[in-house]
């Protein structure tokens, strides 16, 4: 096996792509099997001053109610407690990928997305978050429920998710798995 002793002319042609080209690529390199990144799913700090958040059966009530099935949940936690992301886990074929999709499409169409959970994500979370209508909405009956922001998670997510995840998934072509000879 020969090595190469020096890199391809096309080594640094991804520099030259649009904006918008090199995100629409940035995109397709999702996790595999598929998953979904949550936002937002911090309850408040414990007598104990850790901090606590929806647990992966609140959340899979909480998914299910929005009405998609098939995936499952699992938070994620820190030296100080619920991170406040919970990632939801599809199975990896064409109809887990097909529910991770239409579920990172809800979010998106709520404006609950990738990008919104950017703009309203606090610099210090868990400080003041029941004051913030971006991350709580208060229900008719006074109670007060998180706002969830979710997407896709992909290639740029890796850090995001937790070491046993992080040993469990592949980086593949969203483009590709959309293919449907790839089954």
């Amino acid at each position: 096996m020969e090595l190469l002793s020096k890199p391809p002319d096309n080594a640094k042609s991804y520099q030259f792509l649009p904006a918008d080209e090199a995100a629409a690529n940035q995109d397709d390199l999702i996790l595999w099997p598929p998953l979904v990144i949550i936002h937002n799913t911090v309850t408040g700090k414990g007598k104990d001053g850790r901090m606590e958040g929806l647990g992966n059966k609140a959340m899979d009530n909480r998914i299910r109610d929005l009405g998609f099935a098939g995936g499952k949940s699992k938070s994620l936690y820190g030296r100080d407690g619920h991170l406040g992301i919970t990632i939801i886990k599809f199975s990896g074929d064409q109809l887990g990928l097909k529910e991770a999709v239409r579920l990172a499409e809800h979010f998106e169409k709520e404006n609950h997305g990738r990008k919104a959970w950017g703009r309203v994500q606090p610099i210090t979370l868990g400080k003041d978050d029941e004051k913030n209508p971006n991350l709580v909405k208060v229900e008719r009956n006074g109670e007060q429920k998180r706002i969830l922001y979710g997407y896709l998670g992909t290639a740029v997510d890796l850090y995001k998710v937790d070491f046993e995840t992080k040993k469990k998934v592949s980086i593949e072509s969203l483009r590709e798995y959309k293919h449907p000879s790839r089954f």
